[in-house]
Formats: C-alpha cells, sequence, structure tokens
C-alpha cells in the first residue's frame, strides 16, 4: 500500500463529515478543502504515527498545507 493510500485512510478514520476518498487528491489542502483546523490536524498526525511507525516532529508540519505534502514528509521519515 502506497503512503497516500495509507494516509487517506488514517484521515477517513476521522470521521469527518465532509471527507469521502474522492476528495482526499494530494493537491487538497488541509484548511481550505478539507476544513480542518488544528485539532484535526494534531489528530490526523498522531495517527499517522501509529499508522506508519513514525514519530512526527509538530514544528516541522506546523505549516503543512496540503496531502502531498504530508505524504512527502512521512516517506522523509520513512526512509531514514
Amino acid at each position: 500500500m502506497s503512503t497516500i493510500e495509507k494516509l487517506r485512510e488514517v484521515i477517513l478514520k476521522m470521521k469527518k463529515k465532509n471527507i469521502t476518498a474522492a476528495n482526499l487528491t494530494p493537491e487538497a489542502r488541509f484548511l481550505q478543502d478539507l476544513s480542518f483546523d488544528s485539532q484535526d490536524q494534531t489528530e490526523m498526525l498522531v495517527l499517522a504515527e501509529e499508522a506508519f511507525g513514525i514519530t512526527v516532529d509538530f514544528q516541522e508540519v506546523k505549516n503543512m498545507a496540503d496531502i502531498a505534502a504530508a505524504v512527502e514528509y512521512i516517506d522523509k521519515k520513512l526512509s531514514k
């Protein structure tokens, strides 16, 4: 399973009403397109830590804007 597919599963587990698999594209922006607030983004990152077995540095990701950036960050963590 690719990183983006696994991240989609993580986000869908959050059960936000406006989110479907169809709108979880690489270009989807957390704030504007998915209506994430800071609590939603933190929840996603904690779930991603569990799903991918990584440790997220919240200072590094505080300005992460979209799913593509999240995938890039996760892939970078996985390659270490």
